[in-house]
């Protein structure tokens, strides 16, 4: 991807955490270190990281949710403030990124924002039963997919429709209405979802800026057994609904 500007276009992410475990959008820190924001605040401690101005990205972040009160997340006690509801997020995004709620989960009017945006988001990333909420919505169908290892049953007997790989993540085309290809990436748990943003970010800017702003940072290295696949088979028992 070509070297950014300070008069690109912001890239638009939204992020659905309502009722998710956190440790499932965590990888939205990777995204932010690549900011223009995040430049600025690093560069006054380190005059260096200017050397990266001309790759920093200028993003503009939606946290989703029913309502613009504090949400909750999994983790009973802690909320977060949302800065747009469903209803009023653009549809025409440039990635929206997936937590894994509870299956009791499904507002009404977020299963109408993933419906909508969903063919003019070009880039869409699942962590652990995120993409189950996907399927819920009827987007995955005939789609190759992945979801928390443990609940790969789960998914299966859920959503027939859709082929569920056992990988730590899962590269598939998708609809898309607008310039490109679109593109699904669905991980597995918490970890594998960080290390997948962590490659597609390889994948679409300067390695250098990347390793440099973010992955060395968070000590974040996606090869080897952080890989796309696993390295050990899956246990014996897995969560089944049958």
């Amino acid at each position: 991807m070509a070297a950014q500007t300070q008069t690109q276009k912001p890239f638009r992410i939204a992020v659905l955490l309502e009722e998710v475990q956190l440790s499932d959008i965590i990888s939205i820190d990777i995204f932010g270190n690549l900011s223009q924001d995040f430049l600025a605040e690093i560069s006054a401690m380190d005059p260096s990281f200017t050397a990266f101005a001309a790759h920093a990205l200028p993003i503009e972040f939606f946290f989703l949710a029913t309502t613009l009160e504090p949400a909750r997340v999994t983790l009973r006690g802690l909320k977060y403030v949302p800065n747009m509801t469903y209803d009023a997020c653009p549809r025409d995004l440039d990635l929206v990124l997936v937590g894994g709620p509870f299956l009791t989960h499904r507002p009404p009017a977020a299963k109408r924002f993933i419906q909508e945006a969903w063919p003019r988001t070009r880039v869409w990333m699942t962590t652990c039963v995120g993409s189950l909420w996907l399927g819920d919505a009827g987007v995955l169908e005939g789609l190759r997919a992945t979801t928390n290892r443990p609940f790969l049953g789960v998914a299966k007997t859920l959503l027939p429709g859709t082929e569920w790989l056992d990988q730590r993540w899962v590269v598939e085309e998708k609809v898309f209405e607008g310039e490109g290809k679109g593109e699904l990436w669905t991980a597995g748990g918490a970890g594998a979802g960080i290390d997948m943003v962590a490659q597609f970010c390889l994948q679409n800017w300067d390695r250098k800026f990347v390793y440099a702003m973010a992955l060395e940072g968070l000590e974040c290295t996606p090869e080897g057994t952080r890989a796309q696949f696993y390295t050990t088979p899956a246990a014996s028992t897995t969560v089944n609904f049958d």
